[in-house]
């Protein structure tokens, strides 16, 4: 069997664990630079507040009923995971991340009976609520695509449902195809168009018909619906290439201010690379003033430059030496830059043939520094220990108005208790 376990409006729930005050309170979570609405909770779903509006729309509404509104605090919800993922793990032997607020755990070669499954649901269940304070919903059936739509369901029998094969039928008799995880809007109109209107036409659909129509990812979610597994798990490989990249709040004209921006995302960007165990031996820089559709010419400025490293390293303050050089090569004085993008490419495995072309111990030393920083980074939060030239925010960071405490990574957030 296999369970999908999904957190209940994420991000929104994360914000309300360190607040008592909010809960049963209506909570909506803004995107990057305060845009859109990305998260809302039941109770705000019940005042008409939808994800994807943008906030400037609903502002005085959320203000009128006091809706708690959050930037989104990406330290707090990764943190958060981490720990649901750590407790998955003491349920089910192997588990997939398959986002952030979601997982998938694999009961493979397990001869529980039904009952079990089903204890083992609202165990996991009642456990996460109580030691992390989150709610969720598990959907359990024996493929990942019934998983998932066994999960949907849960809300609507205590957050947790299970597979049972003389059901099946009439249950997706009710739903639309494009209810189906990998269906999606134009897959379905193509479906109605053939006659297949329900999920349960979708099952019933031969799957030379699907393979045809809807190319082998519909075979695998037709043959999935019948409970036949196809959809496998799925094992993170490592990147080719790795990119850090966001959009100012405001235009930056200073070089000082942009190249703080490009040092962070630098080190970012490398903070993933030896997540994954690799070094880089190239960098690219991008800027732009992002005002494509201005009709003013003389406003707009793309550019980018590429870097070649004279070893492969994971060493941040070597990597970020070479992206300043990049950076001097097409920065232009006058414009008013939005953006900056970091990508690090010609990607190998940590230690690889690097003795070769550097000093061997030199180069231990710098791993083992490089070690260092990355546990504290984990210990206390992204970012802790930085280049000096990354100090600089002021412009440049993200409009992140409504943030609130890292709760989980910063010693003076720490709630007291009075």
């Amino acid at each position: 069997m296999i369970f999908h376990v999904d957190a209940n409006s994420f991000y929104a729930s994360c914000e309300q664990i360190y607040r008592p005050d909010l809960r049963n309170k209506p909570v909506i979570v803004l995107s990057n630079n305060d845009g859109i609405l990305i998260a809302v909770n039941k109770e705000a779903k019940q005042l008409g507040l939808k994800r994807g509006e943008p906030f400037y729309k609903v502002n005085a509404f959320c203000e009128k009923n006091n809706v708690a509104v959050f930037s989104s605090n990406y330290t707090l919800y990764a943190d958060i995971s981490r720990r649901l993922n750590q407790i998955y793990m003491e349920y089910a032997p192997s588990v997939e991340e398959y986002s952030i607020d979601e997982s998938f755990l694999f009961f493979n070669d397990f001869n529980f009976s039904d009952s079990d499954y089903i204890s083992i649901g609202f165990q996991l269940k009642e456990r996460i609520l109580k030691e992390i304070g989150v709610a969720v919903c598990v959907g359990i059936a024996p493929t990942k695509t019934l998983a998932k739509l066994y999960n949907k369901l849960a809300k609507e029998h205590n957050g947790v449902f299970m597979y049972n094969q003389t059901e099946i039928d009439s249950i997706l008799k009710t739903l639309d195809c494009n209810f189906i995880w990998g269906i999606g809007s134009q897959n379905t109109k193509k479906l109605n168009r053939i006659g297949i209107k329900t999920a349960l036409d979708l099952k019933n659909m031969p799957p030379n018909i699907a393979k045809k129509l809807l190319t082998i990812q519909g075979y695998a979610t037709v043959q999935e619906l019948n409970g036949f597994p196809c959809i496998n798990q799925i094992i993170r490989t490592k990147h080719d290439s790795i990119t850090s990249s966001k959009q100012f709040s405001k235009k930056v004209f200073d070089f000082q201010i942009l190249q703080a921006a490009a040092v962070q995302y630098t080190q970012t960007a490398v903070e993933k690379l030896r997540l994954q165990k690799s070094d880089a031996g190239a960098i690219t820089v991008y800027v732009s003033t992002c005002n494509y559709y201005s009709d003013d010419e003389s406003s707009k400025y793309t550019n980018c430059a590429y870097v070649e490293f004279s070893y492969q390293t994971s060493y941040t303050p070597d990597i970020v030496k070479y992206a300043m050089i990049a950076l001097k090569k097409i920065f232009r004085q006058g414009f008013g830059y939005r953006s900056v993008m970091i990508i690090l490419s010609k990607l190998t495995s940590t230690g690889l043939q690097n003795e070769l072309w550097q000093d061997g111990l030199d180069a231990e030393k710098k791993r083992k520094f490089m070690n260092h920083i990355d546990d504290l980074s984990k210990e206390y939060g992204r970012n802790v220990v930085s280049v000096a030239r990354s100090i600089q925010k002021g412009e440049w960071g993200m409009s992140r108005t409504r943030l609130s405490k890292c709760y989980t990574t910063r010693i003076s957030d720490i709630p007291v208790v009075k």
